[in-house]
């Protein structure tokens, strides 16, 4: 199969063409400007906090998402924009890198301006385009790989095998969950006759070790701390912790509808599964592994969902290859009624207006939503809290921070103008970069217990504090309406024990 002619690259501009550049141009500038506007949030303070000091890998996830942020905020300092910054520019990639797969694969630059156009339209693309997690390096190695594997389908040098090892071992060490497009590239290029012979090639091989070189962070890390990170994720992967398993699918699955708008997300299926079958019929490898990279992971999520609680962002790199297949599947299969050009017109047009409306919150907290269903109340009031928690360290002088969750102390730590160290109890174990030593050097002193209202009494720090002196009770506000309410204890010479120690992984507090 040869690459598409070369005038495809060079003839005007469609109307597509124009109103997709125009539109990302747009959700580029303004995801620009919600990063340096809208507050962080606590899961981007979590990660800017595992930027001080920078390791291999982590509990939760691998180092990724940390070293970008090390090296964003060494530019722009301990800023929203620092850290946000390479989820602006990752989107800007990806959006290039899937009008490009798109356009190999169906050989239609009509085709690859809807992939972008609708990719950027949904939700879950737009925060990742602002909010510095995990997912953003995933979309971005998930992408490469997805486009390096399409263009060796197409004909391809040997060159592409290599691209996409490299790209896979760098989405490992960004997120585990890159693991589940491995899967779908293996089946596509064992059940089609032409790809089998990539098996007996010395480069196929050499591509693997490429990739599995780019993990040693990760197996590095977890050979030195009792393999936490990967028993945390194969735990939770096969645990079974939930009451209603049909009540928590059903919740993950409309969580979907909402992370890629409901046109989208019904075309998507639709297109994936048309790619699967239509690709296998074919003889397409290309539209096969289309299908095969999105349908199987959201398929695995909606099972997961079953035994566990699923986030709804967690199939999102799925997505990609489900709006290339959506972008050009009816095209092919000749669905041009007139319903379908409506729905094709207005599934972008929601997105983007869905996009907006939470830019705009996110930034401005301006629309009149309730805390109780607006999600972006958890960006709010975070400067209040710290302000108090700032006073009260002046007026009790060598009083240690100390929280209950994880977030609570990012949070603060990254609100403060001396960023200190929040020390975090006992509970929920999260990464925390203080020793034991640290830890042993607190007795005698006193601390500022940082907590939301609703934890309730802290009698169980008596055993731990000579005393315990409630200080301030802190509402935080979002939009002008109360997000959340905090206390602030005063909790007099400590004792020793109750806080987590060492790394903060499970089996660090047993070691000596």
């Amino acid at each position: 199969m040869t690459a598409p002619p070369a005038p495809i690259l060079t003839a005007p501009l469609r109307r597509i063409e124009v109103w997709t550049l125009a539109v990302v141009a747009v959700l580029i500038v303004a995801r620009l400007l919600v990063a340096i506007f809208a507050p962080i949030s606590p899961d981007e303070s979590y990660y800017w906090l595992w930027a001080r000091p920078v390791q291999l890998s982590y509990f939760d996830h691998p180092g990724m998402v940390a070293w970008w942020i090390w090296c964003s905020t060494h530019v722009l300092g301990d800023t929203a924009i620092g850290v946000r910054l390479p989820a602006v520019l990752s989107t800007v990639v990806v959006s290039g890198l899937v009008w490009d797969t798109a356009r190999i694969v169906w050989q239609s630059r009509e085709a690859a301006a809807r992939a972008v156009l609708w990719l950027n339209a949904t939700l879950v693309f737009g925060a990742v385009g602002i909010l510095m997690t995990p997912d953003v390096p995933l979309v971005l190695f998930w992408s490469i790989a997805l486009w390096s594997i399409c263009r060796l389908i197409q004909g391809g040098g040997t060159r592409w095998l290599y691209i996409a090892g490299l790209a896979f071992g760098l989405g490992v060490i960004s997120k585990y969950t890159m693991g589940l497009l491995a899967p779908g590239a293996v089946v596509t290029f064992l059940v089609f006759p032409s790809l089998r012979h990539w098996f007996k090639s010395v480069h196929l091989w050499l591509a693997l070790i490429l990739s599995l070189l780019c993990t040693a962070p990760v197996v590095i890390w977890n050979a030195h701390h009792d393999w936490a990170s990967i028993a945390k994720q194969g735990g939770h992967a096969f645990a079974s912790a939930i009451s209603d398993p049909i009540g928590n699918m059903l919740t993950f699955i409309g969580g979907q509808f909402g992370m890629a708008t409901p046109i989208i997300l019904i075309f998507i299926l639709w297109a994936t599964g048309w790619a699967l079958i239509r690709g296998w019929k074919d003889r397409r490898a290309d539209w096969f592994l289309l299908g095969a990279s999105s349908l199987p992971v959201i398929a695995f999520f909606t099972l997961h969902a079953l035994s566990n609680v699923v986030q709804a962002h967690w199939p999102g790199p799925s997505y990609i290859g489900g709006a290339i297949a959506a972008a050009g599947a009816p095209m092919v299969a000749n669905a041009r009624s007139r319903l379908r050009r409506s729905f094709t017109r207005a599934g972008p047009i929601l997105g983007i207006v869905l996009t907006a409306l939470v830019y705009l919150q996110a930034s401005t907290a301006l629309l009149p939503i309730t805390p109780r269903i607006d999600g972006t109340k958890r960006l709010g009031g975070w400067d209040e809290l710290a302000q108090a928690v700032d006073q009260d360290r002046a007026a009790h002088p060598d009083t240690f921070l100390l929280v209950i969750k994880h977030e609570t102390g990012s949070l603060l730590t990254f609100h403060l103008p001396d960023h200190p160290t929040v020390f975090q109890l006992t509970g929920i174990v999260r990464p925390s970069f203080y020793t034991a030593d640290d830890v042993a050097a607190l007795k005698g002193r006193s601390a500022l217990v940082v907590t939301e209202t609703r934890e309730g009494d802290l009698g169980f720090l008596k055993p731990y504090f000579e005393r315990l002196t409630p200080l301030d009770t802190v509402t935080l506000h979002w939009g002008g309406r109360v997000a959340d309410q905090f206390t602030i204890t005063l909790a007099e010479n400590y004792r020793g024990g109750v806080i987590v120690e060492g790394d903060g992984y499970p089996g660090a507090l047993d070691k000596p």
